[in-house]
This record gives C-alpha cells, sequence and structure tokens, in this order.
C-alpha cells in the first residue's frame, strides 16, 4: 500500500487486475477484427497501459527491476498499437523520462521533444508545458542550467494566461474534479476536462517552482533557492510530507549551517523506509555521509556512503552512485586509508563516466562533465601524491568529455535529403556564407551582423539535434574506455611515449606513459612561465601579432623543465616518438619546438599531438605511404578587404603536383576559380588508403563558435560544421592556411571542462581523417610553401606523419628561424 493525497493505491490489487484487463483487451482485439469499427480499442487500451506503467514503478520499487522491465515494454507495445494524440504523447513522455534516468539522454531528448509537440498538436498546452518542465529537468541533469531555466520560462508562457491569478487552490481542484466526475456519471463522457486541467495548472505551477529551487541551489544562490522551497511547501507536502525539508538541509550543508542540517535529516528520515520515497533512502545517506564529513566524523560519513552504496542494490541510480562513491573516497582519505581511497574515487569516476553512454554535443558535453571536475580533480590530487602513475593517468583521461572518442568509435550514419535537421543545417550553412563574404569585403552592415549571430545559436542547436537524434547511439551500451596499462605495452611495442597533462591554474600534473609504465608528477609554475605562456595565447588571436612569440623557447626562454615535473622531463628520452595529449591553453603550444635542457625536442624525437589518450588507438591504422593526393586552393580572393591574395599558394599546388606526379591526382587540380566549396565538398569523399589531401587558403578563426571556423575558398567558406556532415574519405589531411589548428578555450563564455578537441582539427578527425598537419599561428605563405612542400617529400620516402615533420623541421632548422613554422603540429599518433 503507498500513500497518495490522502488516499491508498492498493498495488496488489492492481497485479490482480492486470490479468483480466489483458484479457478484456485480447477480446476486443478479437471482435475489433471480426466486426471493424465496431469497437473501440483505445479506452480499453488505455487504462492498461496506465496501470502496467504504475505496477511497474511498484514492482521497482519493491526491488524486482527485471518484472518492471517487462511491465514497461508491454505497456509500450500496446500503446504503440492503440494509443493516438495525447494518450501515445503521455506514453513517449513516461518511456523519455525512463531513459534519462537510465543515462540514455539521447532519447529522453528526443522522446520529450516529439511528446511537446504531439501535445500542442493536440491542442492540450498544459500538457505540453508539463512536457517542457521535464525537459528542462533533463537538462538540470545535464548541468546546463541557463537552458533548463529557459526551458522552464517556456513552459511558463504555455499556461500564463490561466495561471494569471495564480494557481488553482486544493478547494477549487476538488471542486472541478467533483464537476467533471458528475458530468461523465450523468452523460457517459466529460465534454470539458476541467478537474484534469485543474489539477494540472496546479501541479505545473508548484513544480515550476520546485524546478527553479533546484537549480538555484546549483547554481550557489542558496537564499533564492530556501525562498522557492518553501513557495512550494503548501503542494509539495501533500504528497512528499518531507520533500521540501530533505531539500532544505542539503542548502544548509551547502552553507555550513550543519545544526539546522542535523535537525532536519532527523525529521525527514523516518519518511524514507517506506512509502514513496524509500527507492531515495540512498540520497538520504549521501546528504547523512555529508553531515558526518562536515563535523569531520570519518567513520561515521564511511558508513553514509556504505550504507547508501548497499541501496544501489535495490534502486540502481548511477548518478547517485558515483556522488556516494565520491563521498567514501573522501571518508577513506580523511581516515588515512589512502590506498582504499584512491580505489573508491577510480570507481567514482568510472561510474560517473557511463551516467551519458554518448556525445550530446561539446555544449552538453561540457556541462555535464563541470560538476564531476571536482571529484576528478581529489582523484588526481590523492593518486599523484600516492605516487600511482596508472591510475592518474586513467582519471586524467576520465576528466575529458571524450566526444571524439565517442564518435570515432562508432561508424557514422549520413543523414538522408529528406532529413528535416540536414535540411534546415544547409539552408542556415548558405545564408551564414553569403553574410560572412559581405563581412570579408568590408559590406555587412550591423543589421547583418545581428543576424549572423543569430544564425549561428540556430545552427549551433540543429548541429546539436542532428547529434542526439543519430542512431548509432542506440547500439552504444557503454561509453568506450582506455586500459592504460595496455596502452602503455602498445606504446613501448612501437618505441613511443604519450606525455597526458592536466592544467589546473598554474599547477600542470603530468603523466607519461612508456612501455615500463607511467611516471607522474607535478609542478607549479612561476610568475614568468605562467606570464609567458599568458602573452603567447593571447598573441595567437591578434589580428597583427608578433611572429617573433610563436618560438615560446626562442623567444619567451620557456623550457619543458619549466613546465613539467623533472621526473617525467628526465624520462622523456626514452621513446622515439612523443604524443602530447595537451590540457587547456596546453593545446595551443608549439610541442615539438620547445627545448628540453637548451635543445629543441625535434631534434631528438618526432612529435605529434592528440586531443586524448584513446584517439591513439583509433588514429593509428590506415596510414601507408602516400600515393595519391586531392589538391585544392589558391582561391581567388577578389573584392574581399579582410582577406588578400596567397601569392605563394599557386606554386605549392603545383610543387605538390610535381612531387606525386600526375597519374597520382585523386581529381584534377583544383584553383583559383575552381577552389570552391563545392568542388571541395565533393572531393572530401574520395581519397581511400594512401591518400593526402592538401588545401592551401586563408581559413577564418571563429572563438565564440568552434563550428563556424572554416577555410576561405573562392566565394564561400566550408566550416567545421559542414566538414562534419560532409565525412572525408582522406586517411590524412594537410591544411596549408592560418590558425587551423587554433583551439577556442572558453567559446561564448563556456568554459571547455571536458577538454576535447573542437575546430577544424575535431571536424576532419570526426569526418574520417587520421592525421592531420595544422598551423596553430598565423602561417607565412613563402615557409608555408617550403615547410609543406619538404613535409610531402618526407612522407613520399616512407616517414609517418610525425617523423617527416621532425625531418622537415630539422631541415629548415638551419636556414629558417624558428617562429617562422614553430606553430606547425602534426595530429597523429604515428
Amino acid at each position: 500500500m503507498a500513500t497518495f493525497d490522502g488516499g491508498q493505491i492498493d498495488y496488489e490489487r492492481i497485479g490482480s487486475y492486470l490479468p483480466l484487463a489483458r484479457e478484456f483487451l485480447l477480446q476486443t482485439e478479437h471482435y475489433e477484427q471480426r466486426w471493424p469499427g465496431s469497437f473501440e480499442i483505445e479506452p480499453v487500451a488505455s487504462p492498461l497501459v496506465q496501470q502496467l506503467a504504475m505496477y511497474a514503478g511498484w514492482v521497482e520499487s519493491e526491488g524486482d527491476r527485471e518484472t518492471a522491465a517487462r511491465l514497461r515494454q508491454e505497456a509500450d507495445e500496446i500503446a504503440a498499437r492503440h494509443l493516438s494524440g495525447e494518450q501515445h504523447a503521455g506514453r513517449l513522455r513516461a518511456r523519455a523520462m525512463e531513459a534519462a534516468a537510465a543515462g540514455q539522454f539521447q532519447d529522453a531528448l528526443v522522446g520529450l521533444e516529439t511528446a511537446e509537440q504531439a501535445f500542442v498538436a493536440d491542442g492540450r498546452p498544459i500538457e505540453a508545458a508539463q512536457t517542457l518542465l521535464q525537459l528542462a529537468n533533463v537538462y538540470e541533469w545535464l548541468g546546463d542550467y541557463d537552458r533548463a531555466l529557459t526551458t522552464m520560462d517556456t513552459a511558463h508562457s504555455l499556461a500564463a494566461e490561466r495561471l494569471a491569478g495564480g494557481p488553482p487552490s486544493r478547494t477549487a481542484v476538488a471542486a472541478s474534479i467533483g464537476k467533471q466526475l458528475w458530468q461523465i456519471l450523468r452523460h457517459g463522457d466529460a465534454q470539458e476536462r476541467e478537474g484534469e486541467d485543474a489539477l494540472s495548472l496546479r501541479r505545473l505551477h508548484y513544480e515550476l517552482i520546485q524546478g527553479r529551487a533546484r537549480v538555484n541551489r546549483r547554481l550557489g544562490r542558496l537564499e533564492d533557492a530556501r525562498a522557492l522551497f518553501e513557495q512550494s511547501r503548501p503542494f509539495v507536502e501533500q504528497f512528499v510530507p518531507a520533500g521540501v525539508d530533505f531539500h532544505l538541509a542539503g542548502i544548509a550543508i551547502d552553507a555550513g549551517d550543519l545544526d539546522t542540517a542535523e535537525r532536519l535529516l532527523a525529521k525527514v528520515a523516518p519518511h524514507f523506509d517506506k512509502g514513496l520515497l524509500r527507492p531515495r533512502r540512498g540520497a538520504l545517506r549521501q546528504l547523512q555521509c555529508d553531515l558526518a564529513l562536515g563535523h569531520g566524523d570519518a567513520a561515521a560519513a564511511l558508513a553514509r556512503a556504505d550504507e547508501g552504496l548497499a541501496e544501489q542494490q535495490a534502486y540502481p541510480d548511477l548518478e547517485l552512485a558515483w556522488k556516494l562513491h565520491w563521498r567514501r573516497g573522501r571518508a577513506l582519505a580523511r581516515a588515512g586509508r589512502t590506498a582504499e581511497a584512491l580505489a573508491a574515487y577510480r570507481e567514482a569516476a568510472g561510474t560517473a563516466d557511463t551516467v551519458r553512454l554518448a556525445p550530446l554535443g561539446y555544449v552538453l558535453d561540457t556541462t555535464f562533465v563541470r560538476d564531476k571536475v571536482p571529484m576528478f580533480e581529489e582523484a588526481i590530487d590523492l593518486a599523484v601524491a600516492s605516487g600511482d602513475g596508472l591510475a592518474a593517468a586513467e582519471l586524467m583521461e576520465l576528466v575529458k568529455a571524450r566526444a571524439l572518442t565517442s564518435v570515432l568509435s562508432q561508424p557514422a550514419q549520413v543523414a538522408g535529403d529528406g532529413d528535416l535537421d540536414a535540411v534546415r543545417f544547409d539552408a542556415l550553412s548558405r545564408e551564414l556564407d553569403a553574410i560572412s563574404f559581405q563581412m570579408y569585403a568590408g559590406a555587412a552592415g550591423a543589421e547583418d551582423v545581428r543576424r549572423r549571430e543569430q544564425l549561428l545559436v540556430e545552427r549551433r542547436e540543429v548541429i546539436e539535434r542532428i547529434r542526439v537524434r543519430d542512431p548509432r547511439w542506440r547500439t552504444l551500451t557503454v561509453p568506450p574506455r582506455v586500459d592504460v596499462a595496455a596502452t602503455c605495452d602498445r606504446l613501448g611495442e612501437t618505441d613511443r611515449a604519450a606525455l597526458m597533462l592536466h592544467l589546473r591554474g598554474t599547477r600542470l600534473v603530468a603523466a607519461l606513459l612508456t612501455g615500463d609504465g607511467v611516471i607522474v608528477g607535478e609542478r607549479t609554475w612561476d610568475d614568468d612561465t605562467a606570464a609567458a605562456l599568458t602573452s603567447y595565447a593571447e598573441n595567437l588571436t591578434l589580428l597583427k601579432p608578433d611572429h617573433f612569440l610563436n618560438d615560446l623557447s626562442g623567444e619567451s626562454d620557456v623550457d619543458l623543465r619549466h613546465l613539467v615535473p623533472d621526473a617525467v622531463a628526465d624520462a622523456l628520452t626514452l621513446a622515439r616518438t612523443l604524443i602530447v595529449v595537451p590540457h587547456g591553453i596546453l593545446h595551443l603550444l608549439p610541442w615539438a619546438t620547445l627545448t628540453l635542457d637548451g635543445q629543441r625536442l625535434f631534434t631528438t624525437r618526432a612529435v605529434g599531438v592528440l586531443p586524448n589518450l584513446a584517439t591513439i588507438h583509433l588514429t593509428e591504422g590506415g596510414l601507408s605511404t602516400p600515393h595519391r593526393v586531392g589538391l585544392l586552393g589558391d582561391p581567388d580572393y577578389t573584392g574581399l578587404t579582410r582577406y588578400r591574395e596567397l601569392p605563394q599558394a599557386g606554386a605549392e599546388l603545383t610543387d605538390v603536383e610535381q612531387l606525386y606526379g600526375p597519374g597520382a591526382l585523386v581529381a584534377p587540380v583544383a584553383r583559383r576559380a575552381e577552389a570552391r566549396q563545392d568542388t571541395l565538398a565533393s572531393l572530401l569523399p574520395q581519397g581511400g588508403e594512401g591518400s593526402i589531401l592538401h588545401v592551401v587558403c586563408h581559413a577564418d578563426v571563429a572563438a565564440d563558435e568552434p563550428l563556424a571556423s572554416g577555410l576561405i575558398l573562392t566565394g564561400s567558406t566550408l566550416d567545421a560544421g559542414e566538414i562534419l556532415r560532409l565525412g572525408c574519405g582522406f586517411p590524412e589531411v594537410v591544411l596549408s592556411a592560418c590558425s587551423t589548428g587554433w583551439r577556442p578555450q572558453t567559446p561564448h563564455g563556456l568554459e571547455l571542462a571536458g577538454d576535447d578537441a573542437l575546430g577544424l582539427v575535431a571536424s576532419f578527425l570526426e569526418a574520417g581523417a587520421r592525421s592531420l598537419l595544422v598551423s596553430v599561428p598565423q602561417a607565412k605563405d613563402d615557409i608555408a610553401r617550403r615547410f609543406m612542400v619538404a613535409w610531402h617529400t618526407h612522407r613520399r620516402s616512407g616517414a609517418s606523419p610525425a617523423e617527416a615533420l621532425r625531418a622537415t623541421q630539422q631541415e629548415l632548422h638551419e636556414e629558417v628561424p624558428v617562429w617562422a613554422w614553430a606553430g606547425i603540429t602534426a595530429y597523429s599518433s604515428v
């Protein structure tokens, strides 16, 4: 039995009712088949679907998850056969929320958006608003609090007129329900749904208040959150008497008011022993653990964390599980049980990694990771202090959003021509392209600039929808993981090492992976080193940068020993090839040209860069000695004021063409008028094994929207977002253009907590390329020509991409100043 708004729900009676309801539906289906049109099936099917869903929830609360899943599947099948309009939308909404609880956020977002549209089409604005509120809850779970609040505002707007005088009172709801019941008793049906609508309006009003309260707490606005929770009390306590005080206890802990928290938790604890709150007893244990940690009682905190984790057997909740493992790690660390604490932290990190199965776009991937960063940082610190390099490397890898890892691990499926989002994406891209070229020609006005910003926002939303709806994620049952020990073995077999970095302010943790294991350490930068890196990064964004600063070691005296701990620096000589996995601002550094004890790295080893450790395995195959080349560039920039002609571009194309020979061309060389967006779009899917795509042009860097960074061609631009959609058949890509390897740190104000690659590099890797040669800073076209041709020469001779980079650097070192080519970088694992 369970209490609900003053009444009792007899779940055992529902269970005994189900066989009768199933038989009734079967008989109705049978009669409808024999005498079509004589029977209405939906009135029979609808209550059965509702009762199955309700009973599944109760069965699950009793610990029988397998039966609950079977009951929900049965409800889905009946709903698909017989429900339409509002009933079907309701079922879509319920299943979407179940998907969210299971970490299947793609299905949740798609299902809720579809359900909301169905409710609107059926003329049910209140139900549509309720669905938007649940969509806001999903955004809240994903950490996108701004979008959660915006979605709540949209939900409120759908019912604003009917809520203008406040929500219906309990008395008004009871009267409306009585009136509707009377109509049903008198006429067999109710023409108006006054009672249901009044109850839904009251519920919507107070759940919006509760939702805003939760988000305000997440944002640290504790007083606002407290006031909103109190405002919701009259409604919440009808159903969950302890609901408001439970949240107030959490706020008290956040505020450091442990006495109030202790009093409130003692008050609400009995409500978690049975009834609706029984499945949430693990959440109570989390707050009790936080309280014990606040009091400095490690033993009590550990006991509460263990009790909370024990609840996971009957009531699994991955979002709660990683938080409990985190608290367990804290308690063990405070008790001086370091090895056990590190194991608990690793369990927390691994569990958090499984909460979200697949990528959602860089915005949601970042917001999802953001609230987990403190846990990862505590765990990394503990691993470093313990000297456990393997654990440190694993944790440094897991803290990344790893969207690129997921997309590379699953074969892409290109959307058909009829896909509405794809059609809208193309239309938005065309309009953006037209405005961009007006800006390049100096002909754009203020209204054009505003319109461009609007288009970028809309296109970012469309790209996110395309990614969320990508059917390949439905086959992904666990996120791709990295076996650090196996990676070390693989690196050792191929005489390579990987340098993983994690930067927090001016404190850098570095882990060097070799065939002999992992060496880990940390270094806090001195003021001069920190200032030099800041100046270097800022210089990259200037319209007229100081090119001398591109040589960070030569001009600013920054040596690798200033950046990484000595133990790691000493071991950098252990491999022939070094793969750097940067973090934050370190993505921008000219790694190969940095000095170690005064000697340039490229003089002793090849250096490549990758966005994360997992991409080593995903990008090292399919890079045979090239024998075919696709060439496009030297666009016609007549009429543009922002971009000048490139005097050496045509000669660079000719040099590379002659190096490979006319029989090696994938397609005729596209230059000048032919170097257009559509030409490159048609060339990209070609290529195949042993082919390289070489593009010579200007590039546009969009600091606030990475997917808008693009290649400036004749009369058009091909940007990162479009490359994602087109795919790339070339295993290797050379972008002989300015700033193609530049990566933003805070696009439209969002600090990239997940730290994945963004922009042109990430788009080409996701599109199918396995190696890229790019320039992080602006490039001088005469030096770029010489550098790129030399690189192709070494690559044609059998050198790997990173080895060809090293050979070219050695070749130019004696003749051309390092600052002129320091930022040319190979994104490659070999």
